[in-house]
């Protein structure tokens, strides 16, 4: 009976361990809309629609959210952190995100033909009012990576 007990016990753990590396591969956001090819100084309008972990959060009169995509174009790719050094340099687009499958849109160019990545990270924020008994606030942030690979050509 012991035995039993703990193979079952060895199981349980096994399929919660699985459970919890699936969530983690989980898509961070639905659907992306780019261009590409693309053509040299064409411009061009880009959409993304994030799933975002923080929609399970209840939206009241005591919380503001604010969503943003910071966005560059570089000839490879970056971590998160590599982008948030360069946050001054990046292109940035809000977006008020209210309803499951709102869309953030931007824009991008580029001055060359070759392969670039659009490549960048949204912040999606949440601030509490009022949380803790004493006032204070608390923010609670989730980075997502977006990056897509694009190649520029000439028009034709």
């Amino acid at each position: 009976m012991m035995i039993l007990k703990k193979i079952i016990s060895q199981q349980l753990w096994i399929i919660i361990l699985l459970t919890l590396i699936n969530c983690k591969e989980k898509e961070q956001f639905l659907k992306s809309i780019y261009t590409n090819p693309c053509y040299v100084n064409n411009n061009y309008t880009g959409k993304i629609i994030p799933n975002l972990n923080l929609d399970t959060i209840d939206l009241n009169q005591n919380t503001t959210r604010s969503t943003a995509l910071f966005l560059g174009k570089f000839k490879k790719q970056h971590t998160i952190s590599e982008l948030e050094k360069m946050h001054n340099s990046l292109d940035t687009f809000v977006s008020p995100l209210e309803k499951e499958n709102d869309t953030i849109y931007f824009n991008y160019k580029f001055d060359s033909t070759g392969k670039f990545y659009l490549d960048g990270y949204i912040q999606d924020l949440v601030l509490l009012k009022n949380y803790y008994p004493d006032g204070r606030a608390r923010v609670i942030t989730n980075l997502i990576k977006v990056s897509e690979k694009i190649k520029v050509i000439e028009q034709k």
